[in-house]
């Protein structure tokens, strides 16, 4: 039986000679696995890539358990991403938290709008460290953690009065020095007590 999802595109990675491995976000099926065989001769619409959004059909193996990719259609590519170092490996640490947490991920749709808004912004070009952190804000109150109770009082006046603008106002093309280093300590700050407080995986 075939299925058709609309996804993003997580994590990518080589399964044996004739597959890769993605880990995929859809609001149908939240995030999950599958496997797609690699063609002899590759296109670049056809073979997935890092934040990719995709109109999929899957079918599932004969066992019912795991999916393979029939047809891969590329709705959007995100490659600007991967030209910007700082982009990239922000954007690689959301990608990298959702999948070590599948199980424990919001309602897919809300997860779907809140992740496709994040890797928009990571594209445009918005400053890495204030998308990532308030990706990882949102996410933590769409996942009923105590964030606003127990985490924001933690946090000392200077900090908690650029934590509450950069939640408030749309990510900056780039901050200044100043204020990129506070809200990288900041996120820092969140990420320590994500750590502590939380059933969430870190990956490293």
């Amino acid at each position: 039986m075939l299925e058709q999802e609309d996804v993003l595109v997580l994590k990518t990675e080589p399964s044996g000679e004739s597959f890769l491995k993605l880990h995929l976000l859809s609001i149908e099926s939240g995030i999950f696995l599958c496997l797609k065989r690699r063609p002899k001769q590759a296109h670049t619409s056809t073979t997935p890539d890092l934040f990719d959004r995709a109109a999929l059909i899957l079918e599932r193996s004969q066992q019912g358990t795991m999916r393979f990719v029939k047809e891969y259609q590329l709705t959007q590519r995100r490659e600007q991403i991967g030209q910007n170092y700082h982009s990239l490996r922000h954007a690689c640490r959301l990608s990298a938290l959702l999948v070590a947490n599948a199980t424990h991920m919001p309602e897919s749709e809300r997860l779907f709008s809140l992740t496709e808004r994040a890797l928009n912004a990571f594209a445009a070009g918005k400053a890495p460290e204030v998308v990532l952190f308030k990706s990882l804000y949102l996410l933590l109150k769409d996942e009923g953690y105590p964030v606003r109770e127990s985490w924001w009082p933690t946090l000392h006046d200077e900090w908690r009065k650029h934590a509450r603008q950069l939640l408030r106002e749309p990510a900056p093309a780039r901050q200044e020095q100043a204020a990129q280093k506070s809200c990288e300590r900041i996120e820092q700050h969140l990420s320590q007590w994500m750590r502590y407080n939380t059933d969430l995986i870190l990956p490293d």
